[in-house]
């Protein structure tokens, strides 16, 4: 996560879609940003907006006021994606370098699937509770570079894009059955909702872009480079 107060941008890291390239891109204009663990890493939006009150509260400088973007993928591709990652040396609770595909997602595993069957949605970090979009741009994984681009030259900000944190262990040598993607699917059906509607969203005009989206909060939390 990276707030950026001149260039006016919040970014929000979603897991597995490129957020470490994006992070060291625009570290340089960050001034607040969250390191260390993953669950610090990849906040959500409503939690960042109620987390860094002391910024948004400012006068001129509510949430409308800065562009709001992350990053979506395809559920079956993000699953596919934590798969991979989970296998590469030195991975923490590393996966068994046989274990296939639908053996990984019959396990339940921690990355799709939290404890008490709770599921682990990329939506519920560019949403609210009542699941209202709380984003101005969310960038379909595949479109990456070329809207990342876009985004940058809005901000009037020119840098490249690097590559970092990338899997090692190579593409699925078996494609995936149509029962399991089936699955899959229907487990994501609220990740799907959203990811299917992403160009009708980044489509919207500019002068809707900065529309407040966010009720302000009586809590207020310190905030500062984390």
């Amino acid at each position: 996560m990276l707030i950026g107060l001149e260039k006016r941008f919040v970014f929000i890291a979603n897991t597995k879609t490129g957020s470490t390239s994006i992070e060291q891109a625009l570290a340089q204009y960050a001034d607040f940003q969250h390191v260390g663990t993953p669950k610090r890493k990849h906040i959500g939006i409503r939690d960042v907006l109620n987390e860094y009150q002391c910024v948004f509260s400012q006068p001129g400088s509510g949430p409308e006021t800065f562009l709001k973007f992350g990053v979506m993928r395809d559920p079956v591709d993000w699953i596919v994606s934590w798969f991979r990652y989970r296998k590469r040396e030195g991975e923490h609770q590393r996966l068994p370098i046989d274990m296939t595909l639908e053996e990984f997602w019959e396990r339940r595993d921690w990355t799709f699937q939290k404890q008490g069957g709770v599921k682990n949605l990329q939506k519920t970090r560019f949403t609210s509770e009542t699941g209202e979009v709380l984003m101005d741009r969310i960038i379909p994984f595949p479109e990456l570079a070329p809207q990342f681009a876009a985004i940058c030259d809005s901000l009037g900000i020119k840098i490249p894009l690097p590559k970092a944190n990338v899997s090692k262990i190579r593409a699925l040598d078996v494609p995936i059955s149509v029962n399991l993607r089936r699955k899959i699917e229907q487990f994501f059906e609220e990740d799907y909702e959203l990811y299917n509607r992403l160009d009708e969203l980044n489509a919207r005009p500019a002068s809707d872009e900065r529309q407040p989206c966010w009720p302000p909060s009586s809590t207020k939390m310190a905030g500062g480079r984390r």
